[in-house]
Formats: structure tokens, C-alpha cells, sequence
């Protein structure tokens, strides 16, 4: 008989199929569940509310910090992004570039997000500004309740935040909408900061090898006590969909999105990546998740680092 598990994660080329059931998990009925990424983590983190569900990075860690028992995870990474994208400041500001920030007022959706730990630590380690040389601020509740250094904002829309004045530099995961920032990155309210955005993260990926990891995927540990091979079965079934996904991008004969330019960002992403442009598994990201830790315990969220073992299913450290 087969057994039902709750399913919940952001749709992508990595897991669209997996959450609509045409990939199937042998000896499982898995049921999605609707909810922004946002709420996914929300849920998971306070009620481990998922059998599967996807989870920041950054709030799994704390979590374990702080003692966490109901989770693990397995190491597949459904979100990646370098995120020197997502800094942006007013289209009439005068800076072009992180290192020039120092002092100013910096707005994060969250303190704790992922990207916020990385960026922080891109301030610290790449552009020479400790967090204590910023005015921080942020726009929601932290997930995992912690104390932060950082300003809470007025209201929750950090645009608008930005666009009043009451920080000067802001990221965001999310695009700004696009009555501040048109499709072109050009012309609007709000700016990228930094003018060629896209040569300065290939040049801290050749200089670090590090595809920054936003997001895993969580399991509920009373559920991989019920069903021990769940966690290889999925990570299976996952690393199979983010490798078809891929091979589906470079087929030529039909696009399989609306970007005209596909092949050649994959073609030269696969080049400058040594061809794993979206790597799943322990041995090729556990330097990142290590630099990771460290970063949390420079921001003070983390008190301790963990091993490979504390943090995956002892199923999947092999991969």
C-alpha cells in the first residue's frame, strides 16, 4: 500500500514534475501543498508542518543551534543565487558599488534569510565592511525568533523604504515590482547597484568556485523513522529531475523557456562551472555549507559549527 506524504516547495524546472505527479516516488503518494516559499519556511520551521518540504539554508542552521529534533535534511539545493543581483538603491544614488556603502543604511527583508547571511558576509569578506560599520534594517519577522543588531523598518514594503529614504541600499530575493524597476533593469525608480552585475558574480565564482546555496530540502525525522529509505529515494528522484531539467534547457529542437538566449547562458554557464552547473550532494557543497556556518557564527546567530552528519540523513553523506 502506498503512503501518502505532504509535500511543499517553490516550482521550478527541478521539481515542477515531481509536485504535479508526473515523477513519482516508488511506494509513496507525495501531496503538494500550496504556499508561498516564504510561508513553506515558516510553517516547517515552527510547526515542522511537511513530511518534504524545501527550507532556508540559514534557518535550518539556527534552528539545529537551538536545539532543533524534528527535522533533517537531505542535500538538495533547490535554490541558488549569487544575489550581488539583488542589491539595489535609488536610480539617483551616486554609488555604484558594495565597497562604497560603509556607514549607510542597509534594509534586508529579513536578518536571518539566507541571502542576508551571505551578503553580509560578501560586506565583510569581499568589500573590507564589518557589520558594525552599517545601520541595518529589516521589514518582517524573523522566523526562527532571534535577537539581531538590525533597525526594525517602518511598515513591511522595503520599495517603498528605499524610495522614502529611510535606508540607502537595500536586498531583496524578489524583483522590485515593475512600476520602480522595468524589465530592462533600466530606467526606473530603483537601480541595480553595482552597473555590470553579472561580470562581478562570474568573477567571485572564479575566484571562490562558490554557487551560493539558498534553500534544501527538509524532512520531518519522525517520518524518516516510519520510512528509513525515503530520504536516498527522494534525493534520487530530485537529483534525476534537476539533471533531466538541465538536458531539457540545451535541447534545441523546442525552447523550454522564453529566455531567446538559453543555450548560450547554459552552454557558457556549463563551461565556466566545469560542466555541474547546479550541484546536488554533500562532497561537492560542503566547503560552502562550512563557509556558510561560519558566516552565521560572524553575524552571531550560531554558536557552534556541525558536521556533515548532524546535518543530513546518515543515508545521503555518501553523495
Amino acid at each position: 500500500m502506498e503512503k501518502k506524504l505532504t509535500i511543499a516547495m517553490s516550482e521550478s524546472d527541478r521539481t515542477q514534475k515531481i509536485m504535479s505527479g508526473q515523477e513519482k516516488l516508488p511506494s509513496f503518494i507525495l501531496e503538494p501543498q500550496k504556499a508561498s516559499v516564504e510561508e513553506i519556511f515558516v510553517k516547517q520551521i515552527s510547526e515542522a508542518a511537511y513530511d518534504v518540504a524545501e527550507l532556508s539554508l540559514a534557518s535550518y542552521l539556527i534552528a539545529l543551534g537551538r536545539g532543533e529534533q524534528r527535522l533533517t535534511a537531505i542535500p538538495v539545493f533547490l535554490s541558488r543565487s549569487f544575489r550581488h543581483n539583488a542589491i539595489y538603491v535609488r536610480s539617483d544614488s551616486p554609488w555604484v558599488h558594495p565597497s562604497e556603502l560603509k556607514n549607510r543604511r542597509f534594509g534586508f527583508p529579513e536578518y536571518q534569510m539566507t541571502a542576508a547571511v551571505w551578503v553580509r558576509g560578501f560586506f565583510r569578506h569581499e568589500w573590507n565592511i564589518a557589520n558594525d560599520e552599517m545601520s541595518w534594517y529589516t521589514y518582517r519577522d524573523e522566523r526562527v525568533p532571534i535577537e539581531t543588531p538590525a533597525q526594525r523598518g517602518t511598515g513591511d514594503d522595503i520599495f517603498e523604504a528605499l524610495l522614502r529614504g529611510e535606508v540607502d541600499a537595500i536586498m531583496t530575493a524578489r524583483r522590485p515590482p515593475a512600476a520602480y524597476f522595468p524589465a530592462t533593469g533600466e530606467g526606473g525608480l530603483i537601480r541595480r547597484l553595482m552597473p555590470d552585475v553579472w561580470e562581478e558574480e562570474r568573477q567571485y565564482y572564479r575566484k571562490t568556485g562558490i554557487f551560493p546555496i539558498m534553500h534544501l530540502v527538509s524532512l520531518k525525522e519522525e517520518t524518516v523513522k516510519q520510512y528509513p529509505e525515503l530520504p536516498q529515494q527522494l534525493y534520487n528522484l530530485m537529483l534525476n529531475r534537476k539533471n533531466e531539467g538541465i538536458d531539457q534547457m540545451l535541447e534545441t529542437i523546442k525552447n523550454n523557456t522564453s529566455a531567446p538566449w538559453i543555450w548560450e547562458s547554459v552552454e557558457q554557464s556549463a563551461k565556466l562551472m566545469n560542466n555541474d552547473i547546479w550541484p546536488y550532494g554533500v562532497k561537492a557543497n560542503w566547503h560552502q555549507i562550512e563557509l556558510f556556518m561560519s558566516y552565521l557564527q560572524e553575524d552571531g546567530m550560531l554558536n557552534k559549527t556541525f558536521t556533515a552528519e548532524q546535518i543530513f540523513h546518515s543515508s545521503v553523506l555518501h553523495t
